[in-house]
């Protein structure tokens, strides 16, 4: 019993005391009265109409005085027993709230299993087409034209920008003499994942010395220092990943429902931090509108010379995550 029920139980007892000390104290002092005066109780026992006056003068009281301790009593009661129900339901919330976060921690599990399924299977497809391909090739006597793997094959020519700043990485001018490769363009948009990801560092470091992916990377890091700042990070908040006829559509120009896959941001509050700063700080927005611009350039390059896995790999970058992250908040998606 805690200190509330232990409390409510007082309260009825000393009602109930109360009642019975002021029913014998009323019933002394009449008892007094009569004895003191035996002449006025005999006159007033002779005329009726005094008599039931006196009566009523007598148990009206008492009778006051027990229907305040009944009601008393039955407002403890109903006190203890709301603050009952009240804890029943906090333990019925309880325990729906970790039922639920344990199915959707299961269902979330499963759609994951299902979607590295898929994506196995869709590599298996792949590989057997590409297969079934080479060997037609060869029974005619022909050879298949090597894939152009350039990430941006339309703009392969362009000099670099000197104006870019570079990380502090060091300088290797070997790497900006081919151009970015898509798998490396994927990598470097999700960032080195610590310290000591060499590969990571490599090639970002060729990113950034490539004239057509170093703008969208400065404006990708700036965005994320800015989120970082609200304690946003891409790793923590939950976004669905896109389908990649999304990204398509998107970069074809397409806007409103053929892109809503790409606004499906759940977690609140990354999307209430940034809705608040996008507001109030006109650094922030700056940053943004050039980090969007940037992505999109990007990404209407990027989309003729990649495939669909290539596409999704692409979205689950920290740098796609901020991108539907600040599309959504900055109606990037939004009809136009």
């Amino acid at each position: 019993m805690d200190t509330e029920d232990r409390k409510n139980k007082h309260n009825e007892q000393a009602a109930l005391t109360i009642a019975i000390i002021l029913t014998a104290t009323w019933i002394f002092v009449i008892g007094i009265i009569f004895y003191l005066y035996p002449d006025s109780a005999r006159q007033i026992g002779y005329d009726q109409n005094l008599t039931a006056l006196l009566a009523v003068g007598l148990f009206l009281p008492l009778i006051l005085i027990w229907i305040a301790a009944v009601l008393s009593r039955s407002l403890s009661a109903m006190r203890r027993e709301t603050m009952a129900l009240r804890k029943s339901v906090e333990k019925m919330n309880k325990t729906l709230d970790v039922q639920i976060v344990g199915e959707s921690g299961n269902r979330d599990r499963w759609i994951q299993s299902q979607i590295a399924q898929i994506t196995a299977h869709t590599k298996q497809t792949d590989s057997h087409v590409s297969e079934l391909a080479d060997k037609a090739l060869e029974d005619r006597g022909q050879t298949r034209p090597p894939r152009n793997t350039t990430a941006m094959p339309g703009k392969s020519g362009l000099p670099k920008d000197t104006a870019q700043a570079d990380l502090p990485l060091s300088d290797d001018q070997s790497a900006s003499d081919n151009p970015v490769t898509i798998r490396e363009l994927i990598k470097a948009m999700n960032f080195p994942d610590n310290s000591k990801d060499t590969e990571g560092f490599r090639v970002l470091q060729r990113a950034f010395n490539d004239h057509n992916t170093s703008k969208l990377l400065h404006a990708a890091q700036d965005v994320l220092t800015m989120l970082s700042e609200d304690g946003i990070y891409m790793d923590d908040i939950r976004i669905d990943i896109p389908a990649p006829t999304a990204w398509r559509s998107f970069a074809n120009g397409a806007r409103g429902k053929e892109i809503a896959g790409l606004g499906i941001v759940r977690d609140r509050t990354a999307l209430a931090l940034t809705t608040t700063r996008l507001k109030n700080d006109s650094k922030f927005r700056e940053t943004v509108h050039q980090f969007i611009t940037q992505f999109d350039t990007i990404l209407t390059e990027f989309e003729k010379a990649a495939e669909d896995s290539e596409l999704t790999q692409m979205g689950q970058t920290r740098s796609a995550a901020a991108f539907m992250l600040l599309g959504r908040i900055s109606g990037a998606f939004d009809a136009r």
